[in-house]
């Protein structure tokens, strides 16, 4: 196995330390590789690895073999994380991503016999609700004696090592230096409905019978009301006035709405630093992390400022949908109870309305 700081100064070498993608298929044909990113393999050239940071930056890969494994490189992209992708590749072998960008967001996967067996955060292995998968700990062998700690030196490269231990690749300079093709992939579509949500209970009930039944823009501001709801009663703002006030704002004299916006403005200036004070004089070894007194009040910090948000779209003049406040809502939306199931669904299906129109 190459060393986690061989295979950073690789990255660095290469251009590709900052945003890239590298996704492993033990036992694969390189053809059929090829096509489940989207691409054809009769419109595939030959490339240098160390050519590949001069390319424009389009829907692109870079596929070679290295080892027992058909490696496929993206500058700067992620179609290799994702799961469209990691399913179909794990029914030719087993397949390992580790996929990172400039705002350091990134993903170590493990997909078998068509399924996601464990993906992660790099940066946060050991925070249970960021793990996705039907074996959400299926990495802890391939990962023993690798460092994934956020403070190390070489995090990206560690992520490569253990693709490597996953996959039977050699990220060496033999590799990195031997034949490769590009070729261009139009994306995969998404998933109406992924791995995580399919089988869920939640939609054989309303709302949810609904929304399957009409994914359209109509239902985009059911769907931010409902998430909207669950991220205050999970918030235990569901009763305050000031909520309650910025449910019903688009009913408020314009100076009203304005002054409403000011004073969630300032709830949100008020908890955020009390969240942090009481965060400093928590024990280190709090668990569930989810359940610690100051995240109560950082989510409600989140919920005051969406709520503003929510406000200043009335202004000058009533709005006739909420903003799209979902993903902002989710960073609240910590733990792993029925309500923030459900918003992770109503989430996955404001995407795909979305998507829609």
């Amino acid at each position: 196995m190459t060393s986690p700081q061989q295979l950073d100064e690789l990255l660095t070498g290469l251009g590709l330390d900052v945003a890239a993608t590298f996704t492993a298929v033990h036992g694969a044909d390189e053809d059929a590789v090829i096509g489940l990113f989207g691409g054809d393999p009769e419109h595939a050239r030959p490339m240098k690895l160390t050519d590949l940071r001069d390319q424009d930056r389009g829907d692109r890969i870079l596929v070679s073999r290295s080892g027992t494994a058909v490696v496929v490189v993206e500058d700067n992209g992620f179609q290799g994380s994702r799961e469209e992708v990691l399913r179909p590749l794990s029914r030719l072998g087993r397949t390992a991503s580790a996929y990172w960008n400039v705002n350091a967001v990134s993903r170590l996967s493990l997909a078998e016999d068509g399924l996601i067996a464990s993906a992660f955060e790099m940066i946060l292995p050991e925070e249970p609700e960021y793990r996705f998968g039907v074996r959400p700990h299926a990495w802890d062998p391939l990962l023993e004696g690798l460092n994934l700690d956020d403070d190390t030196d070489c995090l990206w490269g560690t992520g490569l090592a253990a693709v490597e231990r996953a996959s039977g690749a050699q990220f060496d300079e033999a590799w990195a230096h031997g034949p490769h093709r590009t070729v261009p992939i139009t994306p995969v579509p998404e998933y109406l409905l992924g791995q995580g949500h399919i089988n869920s209970p939640l939609l054989n009930r309303e709302p949810f019978i609904s929304y399957l039944a009409g994914l359209e823009p109509a239902m985009v501001e059911r769907m931010r009301r409902h998430g909207l709801d669950l991220a205050l009663e999970h918030a235990g703002l569901r009763d305050h006035p000031l909520a309650l006030a910025a449910l019903t704002a688009h009913t408020l004299p314009v100076t009203a709405r304005e002054q409403l916006r000011d004073d969630l403005t300032a709830a949100h200036d008020q908890a955020l630093p009390k969240s942090h004070t009481l965060r400093a004089a928590e024990p280190e070894d709090f668990e569930p992390e989810w359940e610690r007194p100051s995240h109560l009040l950082f989510r409600q910090a989140l919920l005051f400022e969406a709520l503003s948000w929510c406000v200043a779209a009335h202004l000058p003049t009533p709005a006739d949908r909420l903003p799209d406040i979902l993903n902002f809502l989710a960073t609240a939306m910590t733990g792993d109870s029925e309500r923030t199931k459900e918003f992770g669904m109503v989430q996955h299906l404001h995407h795909a309305a979305q998507q829609a129109t």
